[in-house]
């Protein structure tokens, strides 16, 4: 039997101290010696982690489209997946071990770099998921649709719940990776991402179609025609 389920536990954390300063922002000798030591003790303990299956879309009508017998409502969905047969469902985190020992920080501020580390962390994890699968599938692009990214009616954050379910289970993604969900469909760790990547000749962005302006994780422009033609 094929495997479907796939977990890797083994991610690299390459992330520099310079990478860190440049993302934090800070100047002051005192906050920089801080910071060294915390970089260092987080990617010692650091363990990203990524649950993943193969999935495959049956049907897609109006804005419903089937995959693996679970429904799931998006016209984002719908537009993108069109001509789209497999899909990659994942759940991917920082990794309980890093979020439990941040927590003990009771300073606000140093909370705040903690979770800046560890959303680093986390950009690495996804970025090693995606060349993982491109290299594994013989794959040349892949473009990704997240629950809750972006405006509310791209991909509502409720669409989690069947996800995880699609995927292994509410219970079986937190029994591989630590990964739960909450019951207004937050994860924890808050420093994880879940979604759908699947082949496409042009990367799609959730922020494309997002118009909410000053967000500091935007990586695309507003596309206002592209909007207008999903949500039509």
């Amino acid at each position: 039997m094929i495997k479907m389920i796939h977990k890797l536990d083994n991610i690299p954390v390459n992330t520099t101290f310079e990478q860190v300063l440049k993302r934090l922002r800070i100047e002051e000798d005192e906050d920089i010696e801080l910071v060294s030591e915390l970089f260092e003790k987080a990617k010692e303990i650091a363990m990203p982690k990524v649950l993943y299956r193969e999935a495959y879309v049956e049907d897609i009508s109006g804005k419903t489209v089937k995959i693996n017998g679970f429904d799931f409502q998006s016209d984002v969905l719908a537009m993108n997946l069109k001509n789209v047969h497999r899909v990659f469902a994942y759940v991917c985190t920082c990794g309980t071990e890093v979020d439990d020992w941040s927590h003990n920080e009771k300073d606000y501020v140093v909370s705040l770099w903690l979770d800046m580390i560890k959303e680093m962390f986390l950009h690495e994890a996804n970025i090693y998921l995606r060349e993982y699968i491109k290299k594994s599938y013989g794959l040349d692009k892949l473009s990704s649709v997240n629950p809750g990214s972006g405006n509310e009616d791209n991909w509502h954050i409720s669409q989690q719940s069947p996800l995880f379910s699609m995927i292994n289970g509410i219970g079986g993604v937190k029994e591989e990776i630590g990964v739960t969900l909450t019951e207004s469909f937050l994860m924890i760790p808050t420093k994880s991402t879940s979604g759908l990547l699947y082949p496409s000749d042009t990367e799609f962005v959730n922020c494309a179609l997002c118009g909410r302006e000053n967000c500091p994780g935007r990586r695309a422009e507003f596309d206002s025609e592209l909007y207008a033609r999903t949500f039509k």
